[in-house]
């Protein structure tokens, strides 16, 4: 079901990937193994995991169709979930382990040869009210110098997670380089804070870390000054809950929101009902089969009420990265008609 969206008058956001299946195979050596299973976003993970089979050098395979995208997995070894040994594409999967993951097909997160590369500065950046130095991500895009009168979009981890979620998975700064180099955005810079772990990450220190103290660090290092009109912020899952959080408190300072998948408590939805200010538009979007449907619901509800300026939308998938990652480019391009002025 599609809710009724409230949609600026000149900007059309493209929506998610066209459904392609294209074959994918795995495969883990486990000689030893009595029974090897695959389990990730494509099987639902545990509730549909697919049986492998092995040959005769003790290698065990799985082949199925996935559509375009990124997808998360791990192999269940005789009931032990393990990465993928054979791929260096893992990260942190919130839970003390590792995921492996793939990417599918081709889409904004491919680089053609010969593409101009951004590049990502891993920085450790002290905080006062966390009483802790913090991991953030910066990319800055191909020939930046210091100074440079660049946009800045924040862009939020979700619960359990830090900096390295779009960076290390959901690999932000591939999508950046494929859009500058096709045209389809202009060059800005992006900042990936790590804000805490708890389901209050953005709330309390955090909040005052990635909305006061960070600009301060982001101008005294890379000098760069941002006004209203030139900021955004972004983030999936409780980075949405972030993203609607900063832009309502910050309202000065955030022009601009994109939602993945947010998670929308009755506080937060109370803030919003009682905001003096909203930031320009809200852009939210959310799968039909996530878990956090009935919350966006619930934030439509009230934006409607206040006949806030948004555009909500909700197509096929689940609370996955494979969703988040149809949905990056979108989320940049968005907030590049926003810094160009040809948002409303």
């Amino acid at each position: 079901m599609r809710l009724p969206v409230i949609l600026a008058a000149s900007l059309v956001l493209a929506s998610a990937l066209p459904a392609r299946a294209t074959p994918a195979s795995f495969s883990i050596a486990a000689p030893d193994a009595k029974e090897v299973f695959l389990a990730g976003e494509m099987t639902d993970w545990d509730a549909g995991k697919l049986a492998m089979q092995r040959d005769e050098n003790g290698t065990w395979h799985a082949a199925l169709d996935l559509e375009p995208g990124q997808w998360l997995y791990k192999f269940v070894v005789d009931g032990r979930w393990v990465q993928d040994p054979g791929t260096d594409d893992h990260d942190a999967d919130g839970q003390g382990g590792q995921h492996s993951f793939v990417f599918v097909g081709d889409g904004p997160w491919t680089i053609a040869p010969g593409t101009p590369r951004g590049q990502v500065q891993v920085m450790q950046v002290p905080s006062r009210e966390l009483g802790a130095s913090m991991t953030v991500n910066v990319y800055l895009p191909p020939g930046f110098r210091r100074g440079q009168a660049l946009p800045v979009l924040w862009l939020l981890h979700g619960s359990d997670m830090d900096a390295d979620q779009w960076y290390r998975t959901g690999h932000v700064e591939r999508y950046m380089d494929h859009l500058i180099a096709s045209g389809a955005i202009r060059p800005f810079v992006v900042v990936m804070p790590s804000a805490g772990r708890g389901h209050d990450a953005y709330d309390g220190a955090g909040e005052r870390f990635v909305a006061n103290e960070l600009p301060l660090w982001l101008a005294s290092t890379y000098g760069l000054h941002p006004a209203r009109a030139q900021t955004a912020v972004a983030g999936m899952s409780l980075g949405g809950y972030g993203t609607v959080a900063l832009a309502v408190r910050h309202p000065q300072q955030y022009g601009w929101g994109v939602a993945l998948a947010g998670w929308y408590p009755p506080e937060l939805l109370k803030e919003v009902a009682q905001a003096k200010r909203l930031p320009r538009k809200l852009v939210l979007r959310c799968g039909t089969k996530d878990d956090l449907l009935a919350s966006n619901h619930d934030l439509v509800a009230v934006l409607r009420k206040r006949h806030a300026a948004f555009d909500y939308a909700e197509e096929p998938g689940a609370h996955t990265f494979h969703f988040w990652s149809t949905h990056t480019a979108l989320m940049l391009t968005s907030v590049d008609a926003y810094f160009r002025g040809a948002a409303h």
